[in-house]
């Protein structure tokens, strides 16, 4: 009777094992647990596949970003050739003209019409540049906009 009293006075007291057995019938018990443990089990499974659904989709996501900066990365540099390209003919072309000229005024004439037909085209081409460097951004970021967009929908 003092350990009955004891326990119901002290909150942190363990109750008697024996009392706790006396109504729990030990097949009900494994039952139970097996329920606990098979319940536990399909949790985890389920986690384990929206987890590795997120990874996938993370992995697509870093698989096309990275596919876009390539491909972009190229599509910088043809631009940029084909620019230095177009220069150095202009370039060429203009040094040509230069060795057929008659008179000073005549140079001067034609290197002035040089550098307005050059100012021209740099500024075209890099007008070009900005415009493929834009596009080349979208293209790089839309995997990564899309996949968060639809992680956003599914939360």
């Amino acid at each position: 009777m003092a350990d009955q009293k004891n326990t119901a006075n002290d909150p942190f007291a363990m109750p008697n094992p024996q009392a706790m057995m006396a109504g729990m019938d030990p097949a009900q018990m494994s039952e139970a647990f097996r329920a606990m443990t098979q319940k536990s089990m399909e949790q985890s499974k389920e986690a384990y596949g929206r987890m590795k659904a997120a990874a996938d989709e993370a992995t697509k996501a870093l698989e096309s970003t990275m596919e876009n900066v390539h491909q972009g990365s190229l599509q910088l540099s043809k631009k940029a050739i084909d620019a230095m390209r177009s220069n150095a003919e202009m370039g060429f072309q203009h040094l040509d003209k230069m060795m057929s000229a008659k008179s000073f005024a005549e140079v001067i004439e034609m290197q002035t019409a040089y550098v307005r037909k050059q100012v021209e085209m740099v500024t075209d081409q890099a007008k070009d540049m900005q415009k493929l460097s834009q596009s080349v951004a979208q293209e790089m970021i839309k995997p990564g906009r899309d996949a968060f967009q639809k992680a956003s929908k599914t939360s």
